[in-house]
């Protein structure tokens, strides 16, 4: 009875809601934190292929003054950050959503790391709460370039 209610918690989410405190009343987002370690980091161009993943991000990227070259194709934003890396000297940073648009990236990834380019790949997820219960694209993107 006891571990059926621990999956029936897990399951509703109420164990992650229980262990991860938010707070209701900031006025900010995720996006914006991301958007302002950037900033500091000296990044100027963030490179994507919009969706809605990663749309937080790319709005507070662009209200404080990152660049945000949309791309027509996942690994064309990757090698794009590598060559602003290679040009630059300064970390190259692409943005992509969740499954398949982090899987298109192998090859650029690959490439970059053979290069020794500094390079950050930021990809979208599921939701938390939705992680292995059948959510769009939800797939472990780590293991793929472990």
């Amino acid at each position: 009875l006891v571990v059926a209610l621990v999956v029936l918690a897990h399951r509703l989410g109420l164990l992650y809601q229980l262990f991860h405190k938010v707070d209701p009343q900031s006025p900010r987002h995720g996006g914006e934190l991301v958007a302002e370690v950037l900033k500091a980091h000296g990044v100027r161009f963030l490179f994507a292929l919009a969706g809605g993943h990663i749309s937080p991000v790319l709005v507070a990227s662009e209200k404080i003054g990152i660049r945000v070259v949309d791309t027509r194709h996942e690994a064309t934003a990757v090698f794009a950050a590598d060559a602003v890396s290679r040009l630059s000297g300064r970390i190259g940073v692409a943005v992509v959503t969740a499954g398949p648009g982090v899987t298109n990236t192998v090859t650029a990834v690959k490439n970059a790391q053979m290069a020794e380019s500094p390079l950050l790949l930021i990809g979208g997820a599921a939701a938390s709460l939705q992680k292995g219960r059948g959510a769009l694209q939800d797939i472990d993107q780590l293991s793929l370039f472990r």
